[in-house]
């Protein structure tokens, strides 16, 4: 698992320790959410924003957000940037094949948003969700 595990004086001088975490929950509704919306947009790619705190070093991803968004099968883009006050935490989006490896583009956007990012293939599913970090590294999680 790829996740961050410890705090330096610099991150928490900047408020940064709030993103440091050793486990990921996802809430059951949250993940039924995903795999609907990829149902409904197919063939077209969705986006949303995932919403999380991190409380006792569980980050907890309890609601998605939506913005509007270009989509096609090939790629999404969002055309809304949220404060840095928000709580959100990553991003999730649909591929419609059944690689939910990330693109080149994708990779770019993991690292200029969020903490977090999922991506759903097909057959949607909660069994063909992935999560990723920031650097495209596979992490671990838990629905409850």
């Amino acid at each position: 698992m790829a996740v961050r595990k410890k705090s330096n004086w610099v991150e928490r001088l900047f408020e940064l320790d709030k993103f440091v975490f050793e486990k990921v929950i996802i809430e059951q509704e949250v993940i039924d959410a995903i795999v609907e919306l990829a149902e409904q947009t197919y063939p077209k790619e969705f986006i949303a924003f995932l919403e999380g705190k991190v409380k006792n070093k569980v980050l907890r991803i309890y609601r998605l957000n939506y913005q509007e968004y270009i989509a096609n099968p090939s790629y999404t883009v969002y055309k809304m940037d949220f404060p840095i006050t928000s709580d959100i935490v990553g991003t999730v989006h649909s591929h419609p094949g059944p690689s939910n490896r990330p693109s080149k583009a994708d990779l770019q956007s993991f690292s200029k948003k969020g903490i977090v990012h999922l991506i759903i293939s097909m057959p949607y599913s909660s069994s063909t969700i992935q999560a990723y970090d920031m650097n495209g590294n596979m992490i671990d999680y838990e629905v409850a």
